[in-house]
């Protein structure tokens, strides 16, 4: 007799089992205990088979949404589609405190719910303010809050910076993980992306920030031209002490972080393979986050996700905010890949969206993988390529 058959396990299979690096070999059967534990993994032929779920589609340990602003949930439907990333960026700071307190919360716990619902068990955040805390705290999800620092004059990089720790200090406080992090090239000066990367270093801890999510982030670098020009003019921000640099925004603030820390470059959407090439030569642990729905919906583009794999970027996949996305779901993300790009496997996304994501995160010793003794979530994706859905089965 199985020497399983006596305790309170359940036993599942499916056509395709995903570790979280590759594919078991088929007939693998998976052993949870009554705490969704996996106790062992074996094969069909040591199980008797009226014991076994066997579910038509792929089975993956829970999902990694690497990149998400949880704290604009309520602008869910209030900003326009495809009016690039300086108008989408001047309305959220139009819109982002049109709600009261109490709705913001329950727009966070409803997106909380959402990601739960859609087989995400881990959050990268990014978080400008406390008002997060507290839908977090509640949360079943594990979270890493990016408490996110803008100040693009380098006169204004320790103020921002000491801003920027006591409200760290807060997430901390809560007993939730979390550092800093810069917004992007555009809005963070080297002086204050070096400060953070060294606090980000001396706490072994990652950090993030958007990347080229627009050409005019480029233009801006290159010749202190294009639209956020417009940007700085609007909000009334001089930039005169900014010049340009030659360089892409990517190879113009590189070397600015610490390379010995996980660093999440988000978006990738205009960054070509000089730009790549001159970042891993500097940088030696990086992750390139897609986060496609979005791109589609601020930029109406995508990355070169083809470029990126071949070149041997380390993929994570995000979903953006609800500002600039219908919905909170790394399956859609993966759909959306698999329509637009057709040389990218699923085993590359899901690999992308789970073990990638956790090494990046710190956090590969309990979650990304479906390994013994762990419990890192389960989830079966349905139906087909390009139109998979995700069901949580443990």
């Amino acid at each position: 007799m199985n020497k399983f058959l006596n305790l309170v396990m359940r036993y599942i299979t499916a056509d395709q089992i995903f570790s979280g690096k590759g594919f078991f070999p088929s007939h693998t059967v998976l052993v949870l205990d009554d705490m969704n534990t996996i106790s062992d993994i074996t094969t069909l032929d040591s199980i008797e088979k009226s014991n076994v779920e066997h579910f038509k589609g792929i089975i993956t340990p829970g999902f990694i949404n690497t990149h998400c602003h949880l704290e604009l949930s309520h602008l869910k439907n209030v900003i326009k589609q495809h009016t690039g990333i300086v108008d989408f960026g001047l309305s959220v700071i139009k819109n982002r405190n049109n709600q009261s307190p109490e709705a913001q919360l329950e727009a966070m716990r409803q997106a909380d719910r959402e990601m739960r619902e859609q087989g995400i068990v881990a959050v990268g955040d990014i978080s400008n303010t406390n008002v997060s805390i507290e839908a977090k705290k509640q949360s079943d999800l594990f979270y890493h809050t990016f408490v996110e620092l803008i100040a693009l004059n380098p006169e204004r990089a320790d103020l921002v910076f000491d801003v920027g720790k006591r409200l760290l200090s807060e997430f901390s406080k809560a007993q939730l993980s979390a550092s800093l992090a810069p917004h992007a090239p555009y809005s963070a000066s080297l002086e204050l992306i070096k400060k953070i990367s060294e606090d980000c270093s001396t706490l072994n801890k990652p950090t993030s920030i958007h990347n080229q999510e627009s050409n005019a982030e480029n233009d801006f670098f290159n010749s202190k031209s294009g639209d956020y020009l417009r940007l700085y003019d609007t909000i009334n921000v001089p930039i005169d002490y900014f010049k340009a640099t030659g360089k892409s925004s990517l190879q113009a603030i590189i070397s600015s972080f610490n390379s010995k820390i996980n660093t999440l470059l988000v978006h990738n959407t205009f960054t070509n393979k000089d730009d790549i090439e001159n970042a891993q030569k500097t940088h030696s642990h990086l992750y390139w986050c897609l986060c496609p729905n979005a791109n589609l919906y601020i930029e109406n583009t995508l990355p070169d996700i083809a470029l990126l794999h071949s070149t041997n970027c380390q993929l994570t996949i995000g979903t953006d905010s609800l500002a600039s996305n219908s919905q909170l779901s790394i399956i859609d993300e993966i759909n959306i890949i698999l329509k637009y790009q057709l040389t990218i496997s699923v085993e590359l996304l899901l690999q992308a969206a789970t073990y990638n994501g956790a090494q990046f995160l710190g956090i590969e010793n309990k979650f990304g993988l479906i390994e013994k003794n762990r419990n890192s979530g389960i989830n079966l994706i349905e139906g087909t390529s390009g139109n998979y859905s995700v069901k949580k089965l443990a």
